[in-house]
């Protein structure tokens, strides 16, 4: 009497796919192993019913005694759960989510440069930064530039900002322009991660309208001519020259740092206001809201 092994033959057969694979893929640089792999595991249950079939029709033809190795028949279910559901997360894009998750890295890139050059009939400039940290500088130039860098993560050689539009919205209205700065793109799930590092220049002789939200801002109003107005949550940091001729304000802050004069407390809750002069004060710089201000 002949005794057949239901499952053997089966696994045998799944090893065997199995370590070809691995070597052609080795062999011919197949993309992803593991995804590539498991999109034939339907072949392991093909191969267990032949041999099922098999076994049956020849038990027909002679006395056989048919008995199911059990421990291949669950290896080949435990891979063929594997393929399964490999199957499901890959239709449903959690294994590419996944696969992008290993692959991202941080990278850091160029900010295309923004330039605003007509400014004729412009006396006022509106900038709305959000929570991008900036530094500002006055220039002589009869221009609006802005450029820098930032860190984000990426997959592969992407870019996540491609053209100036893609941070910053510019429009001008009368006299005066307006200037938003949007909150830098990122790949849901995986670009978690952001940071910029970018410089805007504004003309020394416009008047500037500033606001931020919970970033350090650094300010160089060298050769200021206009009055400036800065209206941030966060930490604001301004850099002069022994050439100013400006006044700095600073009103409703929380901490004041530098040769501040005229310290006042302004409510309990310790928000405070005070000044710097340098030379005649001709033109003045206010801060308002600020959590500190330090003037270097």
């Amino acid at each position: 009497m002949r005794t057949w092994r239901v499952g053997s033959f089966s696994m045998g057969a799944a090893l065997l796919l199995l370590g070809v694979f691995l070597l052609l893929s080795q062999v011919f640089k197949w993309g992803d192993p593991a995804v590539a792999l498991f999109s034939w595991w339907p072949i392991i249950f093909i191969v267990l019913g032949v041999e099922i079939i098999v076994y049956q029709a020849g038990s027909k033809q002679e006395k056989t005694t048919i008995q199911y190795d059990f421990i291949s028949i669950i290896f080949i279910a435990v891979l063929g759960t594997c393929g399964l559901v490999m199957a499901m997360l890959s239709a449903s894009g959690l294994l590419e989510l996944a696969g992008n998750v290993v692959k991202a890295e941080v990278r850091t890139a160029d900010l295309p440069a923004y330039e605003e050059t007509s400014l004729n009939g412009v006396d006022r400039i509106v900038v709305d930064a959000g929570t991008f940290p900036l530094t500002v500088e006055s220039t002589e130039a009869k221009a609006v530039s802005l450029f820098g860098t930032y860190q984000a993560e990426t997959i592969g050689d992407n870019s996540l900002i491609e053209n100036a539009s893609d941070y910053v919205m510019a429009e001008k209205k009368g006299d005066t322009l307006f200037i938003k700065l949007k909150e830098l793109p990122h790949q849901r799930f995986i670009n978690n991660y952001n940071n910029a590092d970018a410089t805007l220049l504004i003309p020394a002789d416009k008047e500037l309208e500033f606001k931020g939200y919970d970033r350090n801002l650094v300010f160089k109003p060298r050769g200021l001519k206009s009055d400036w107005a800065v209206d941030s949550s966060g930490w604001v940091r301004i850099e002069s020259d022994e050439k100013s001729d400006m006044k700095i304000e600073a009103n409703n802050v929380y901490e004041l740092e530098g040769a501040w004069k005229g310290i006042k407390d302004v409510n309990e809750e310790g928000l405070k206001s005070g000044y710097i002069n340098f030379e005649k004060g001709t033109a003045t710089l206010t801060v308002n809201h600020a959590n500190m201000v330090e003037v270097d």
